[in-house]
């Protein structure tokens, strides 16, 4: 069983990159043009309003109510492993609270507008990465972290 301490610390890491998230995509939102690349560092970094109407790199797009209903299975399955399992790690708690908060992010989009909200644009010549947003940097981050965490567990085994 999870700690008071330790939940605290994961829920205020997702309210940081939760509120972080939507005041990031609000002021993208009323301050540039819908799909208009502005250069940051002209040939490599732009931020580019736009509406992704699917999930990571558009897959599934069009799909909303598909991807509002896994996400909050996620959620609620990360919320219940959570909850019934020991946090032992720093990393861990890092992770679930960058995840979450990130989760939390894109499934607010969904929900209200029926799309997430994306706007860093890297390029490298003629390859576009995926835009993307600060929720996305917390899904991966903290996926990234758990995976650490457990291999170094597992390692230590």
């Amino acid at each position: 069983m999870i700690s008071n301490r330790k939940l605290i610390l994961i829920f205020g890491i997702a309210i940081i990159i939760l509120i972080i998230d939507l005041v990031t995509k609000l002021l993208v939102s009323n301050f540039l043009v819908l799909d208009v690349s502005n250069g940051i560092i002209d040939h490599f970094f732009y931020l580019t309003y736009t509406h992704n109407y699917g999930a990571a790199w558009s897959i599934f797009t069009g799909n909303i109510y598909f991807l509002i209903v896994v996400g909050i299975l996620i959620i609620g399955f990360m919320l219940y492993y959570i909850l019934k399992n020991k946090v032992s790690s720093m990393l861990e708690i890092l992770g679930y609270g960058l995840f979450l908060g990130g989760a939390f992010g894109n499934i607010i989009n969904r929900i209200i507008y029926g799309y997430v909200i994306d706007f860093f644009d890297f390029r490298f010549g003629n390859y576009y990465f995926p835009i993307f947003n600060i929720a996305d940097i917390g899904i991966v981050i903290g996926v990234f972290l758990l995976f650490i965490d457990t291999f170094r567990r597992n390692r230590n085994d």
